[in-house]
């Protein structure tokens, strides 16, 4: 069981589900059970409502059989009980009629405070980009990596340090292969190439007689950092994704790509590299949804998306385009009675999108013999940073 310290901030805003009236509950409490205090500390830290967190944690029991995080997503599993709407949200949804601002009331609805909610909303400036993914993606990454001032102002020293010169690799030995401070995601975007060939990893990967392509992982720098340092953990990754319901680690092969889903959010990111040998996947349970035809692939991102069971559900890796309305398909199922009704998925089915004109294509890397095989394949980490640091 984990602890992260708390925020800094004194005070949070809470808020009900009733009404609008919020009150000022200060990140102090007095318990008798110090785990009890320990799990709500941690929720506290990541911007959740304490009372509606004590009011949970009272009535489970055996606190000491689940991590902080397993906790995390039960508690989010009965907010989404009390309202089904909260998974997908609002705003990109279609729903007619609804004014900006009301994915940070659902996100005070899932159990955040209204401090938390407009700072996770706020933090992503491409409002297509938001409006792309559910709700709860976004709640997801907030949970396992909250973007707070005082990690982001430590890193700060890191990624501005004059020892660590600016678009080459560095420190070869550490775990998890070597880094790079790029300049910005453009340089990135530009000299992708000239940075992998002047990497010591993949120049002797290219000295095997074997086909061997890049894929990239773009995240927050505090994700990066675990990746490439402890490997994929398919535990901290997004369930109900594209390509199957559980967990799952996606790549992209394309850096404009990975770049494009990370470079309108603000604050310190990374992409994680990976040197693959693509004769020894598909040699795996493999799947390529792309030769498969477009039949399959709809069938199989829709039931997914739904948590349902699919047809790559068993496979090791899956290759195929990404899905580009899954807020769509999601209201379109809770239409159809979702949950509710069976097999009322099926019914989406032919809504499903991929991007056009480009169809962006993904690897799913779905089980831990597939995991371990892309961990010896990372080759590094690029961090940048999409905004300029304020002068201090």
């Amino acid at each position: 069981m984990s602890s992260i310290p708390p925020s800094t901030a004194s005070t949070a805003r809470e808020t009900t589900l009733f009404g609008d009236s919020t009150t000022e509950t200060p990140l102090s409490y007095e318990s008798t059970d110090p785990l009890l205090s320990e799990i709500i500390t941690y929720f506290i830290s990541r911007g959740f409502q304490s009372s509606l967190v004590r009011s949970f944690l009272e009535r489970e029991t055996h606190l000491d059989l689940k991590t902080n995080a397993e906790l995390m997503f039960d508690f989010l599993k009965e907010r989404q009980q009390l309202n089904p709407t909260i998974f997908v949200g609002i705003e990109g949804s279609g729903i007619s009629g609804v004014t900006p601002g009301e994915d940070k009331r659902l996100l005070v609805e899932w159990g955040l405070t209204e401090e938390t909610a407009n700072e996770l909303r706020d933090s992503v400036c491409n409002d297509t980009l938001w409006s792309k993914q559910t709700l709860y993606h976004w709640l997801f990454e907030w949970i396992l990596n909250p973007w707070d001032s005082f990690s982001q102002m430590s890193f700060d020293r890191i990624f501005y340090d004059v020892q660590f010169p600016r678009n080459q690799w560095n420190s070869y030995d550490r775990k998890g292969g070597p880094q790079m401070f790029a300049s910005s995601y453009e340089d990135i975007a530009t000299g992708i190439d000239g940075f992998l060939n002047n990497n010591t990893k993949v120049t002797n990967a290219n000295l095997m007689n074997t086909m061997y392509r890049s894929f990239f992982h773009a995240t927050d720098y505090q994700s990066a950092q675990a990746i490439s340092k402890n490997g994929i953990k398919l535990t901290q990754c997004k369930p109900s994704l594209d390509f199957g319901s559980d967990p799952s680690f996606y790549l992209n092969p394309s850096i404009d790509n990975a770049i494009d889903w990370i470079k309108d959010r603000n604050g310190f990111h990374g992409i994680v590299v990976y040197w693959v040998d693509i004769d020894k996947l598909q040699s795996m349970n493999y799947r390529d949804l792309v030769s498969e035809g477009d039949d399959l692939w709809k069938k199989v991102v829709v039931s997914s998306r739904c948590a349902q069971n699919s047809e790559v559900d068993d496979n090791y890796f899956v290759y195929g385009y990404q899905l580009s309305n899954p807020r769509q398909i999601l209201s379109e199922w809770e239409n159809h009675g979702g949950e509710g009704v069976e097999d009322s998925w099926q019914n989406v089915i032919p809504s499903a999108r991929w991007f056009e004109p480009i169809k962006h294509i993904q690897l799913a890397v779905k089980t831990r013999r597939a995991v371990g095989l892309m961990n010896s394949y990372c080759v590094g980490v690029i961090y940048f940073h999409t905004k300029k640091p304020v002068d201090q």
